[in-house]
Order: C-alpha cells, then sequence, then structure tokens
C-alpha cells in the first residue's frame, strides 16, 4: 500500500511539476488580467497546490529522510507565497486580511525558523549524502522569515499598505513561487545529470541562481508597473541605510 501511495504520488508530483512551469511562464508572459493570464494563472495555483500536497505526502510516508524533509521545506516557501498571492486578488478594493491570512503569515514565519534551527544543526552533523543542504535550509528559512514579516507588518498595522497593494503583492508573490518551483526542479533533477567529481559551488550557483534572476525579473516588471500606475517605488533597504547615514551626519 505504502509503495502504491507513493508512486502514484510521484506520478501526480511530476506532471503537476512540469504543469506549474508551463503554466507559471505563460501567466507572467500574458496580458495581466486577460483570459490566457487568468487560465494559465489557475492551471499554475493547482499545480503548485497538489505539488505541496504529494510533497507533504512523501514527508509523512518517510519522514526521517533527508531529502524529503527538505522538499517538504521548499514545499512550504513555494506554496505559501501561491496560496497568499491568489488570497490578494480577493482584496483589490482595500486589504482585509482576514484571521486565515494571518495565521498562514504567522505559520510561514515558524516554518522559517525552524528551518534556520535545522540548518544549523546539519551544519553540526553534517549528513553523509546531500551534503550542503544546509546552506539551502539557511537561504529558505530567511525566505520564509521575510514572507512572513513582509505580510504581517502590512496585516497587523504596521506599514500601511500603499496603492495596489493587491496588485504588486499578488505579481511579487506568484513569481516568487515560481522561483521556488524553478529551484525545486534545479535541486531534484539537474543534479543527477552532472558527474559526480562536480564542485560543490556549481551546486549551489544551481540552487540559488533561479531565485536571483526572477528576483531582477520580478523587480524591473513590478517597477514597470509602478510607472504605469503612478505609484511612487518604495526606497530600497540601501536608500534607507543612506538616508539614515546621512541623518546621523547632520546630527
Amino acid at each position: 500500500m505504502e509503495t502504491l501511495i507513493y508512486k502514484s504520488s510521484i506520478a501526480v508530483h511530476v506532471l503537476c511539476g512540469i504543469l506549474s512551469l508551463a503554466a507559471g511562464l505563460v501567466a507572467m508572459i500574458a496580458n495581466k488580467g486577460g483570459k490566457i493570464h487568468n487560465g494559465a494563472g489557475l492551471v499554475f495555483y493547482w499545480s503548485m497546490f497538489m505539488i505541496f500536497v504529494t510533497t507533504s505526502i512523501f514527508f509523512i510516508l518517510y519522514p526521517t529522510n533527508l531529502k524529503y524533509q527538505f522538499f517538504l521545506g521548499i514545499g512550504i516557501v513555494s506554496f505559501y507565497p501561491n496560496w497568499s498571492g491568489k488570497r490578494m486578488l480577493s482584496m483589490k478594493k482595500g486589504l482585509m486580511p482576514t484571521m486565515i491570512d494571518k495565521i498562514g503569515a504567522w505559520l510561514v514565519g515558524i516554518s522559517g525558523i525552524c528551518m534556520l534551527a535545522y540548518g544549523a544543526y546539519l551544519t553540526q552533523n553534517p549528513p553523509k549524502s546531500f551534503g550542503g543542504l544546509n546552506i539551502l535550509f539557511f537561504v529558505f528559512g530567511m525566505v520564509s522569515l521575510a514572507n512572513a514579516y513582509g505580510d504581517l507588518k502590512v496585516y497587523l498595522g504596521f506599514v500601511k499598505a500603499e496603492k495596489m497593494h493587491w496588485f504588486f503583492a499578488h505579481a511579487g508573490k506568484m513569481m516568487g513561487a515560481y522561483s521556488a518551483a524553478i529551484t525545486a526542479f534545479f535541486v531534484n533533477i539537474v543534479p543527477r545529470f552532472f558527474p559526480e567529481n562536480t564542485p560543490f559551488f556549481i551546486f549551489i550557483v544551481m540552487w540559488t541562481a533561479p531565485g536571483v534572476i526572477i528576483g531582477i525579473l520580478s523587480a524591473r516588471i513590478i517597477k514597470k508597473y509602478q510607472v504605469k500606475f503612478k505609484v511612487e517605488p518604495k526606497p530600497s533597504i540601501f536608500s534607507r541605510i543612506k538616508l539614515s547615514f546621512n541623518k546621523k551626519e547632520l546630527a
């Protein structure tokens, strides 16, 4: 029975992985709000949902397997922005987060803390196989915390939502989910075609590059729509640090 569940889940997982990569790309390049964008977006959302479900099944079946422990972590990292990004579409008339939105943000934050702690554990107790996963636990743990912080500071009223917040949050979250999906593909599939003596830093670059590249593309796309909707862009963290230093010098 266990084998049947596992093999069935693998088949669904692979199919939905292919669908998510294809549908996500179509949704990104299609006209926003059009039928193609909306249809591809729905396929992407439900494909990512099933990827999360099957990933959870793998972990339940083999909870001590390091590979599936990591897959559960990246499953959470990819599904939260996918879920919360779709939730933003119901807040077009104003940001009105419900309790479920706040609980989701807290849970992904807790997940991030757990991943950081597990990354520290793996650093002190390196596994015999899948070396370097401690670094990825650190990276995606920080990503989860950043997602939680970004949402909770708005949900709890510490920061006022910008004009068209729902649009920019939806776009950023969905591209973040797509980035995580590509990363999962590079972590699980691509290394199988590399020789055994491949330097480890190659894998690190390969695992982190998709997020960096899509992050840059996401920033450019969002900036384009900020100009279109006449929304003043938020100052970058580097700009805020520079401004803080300037104020100290003036004081």
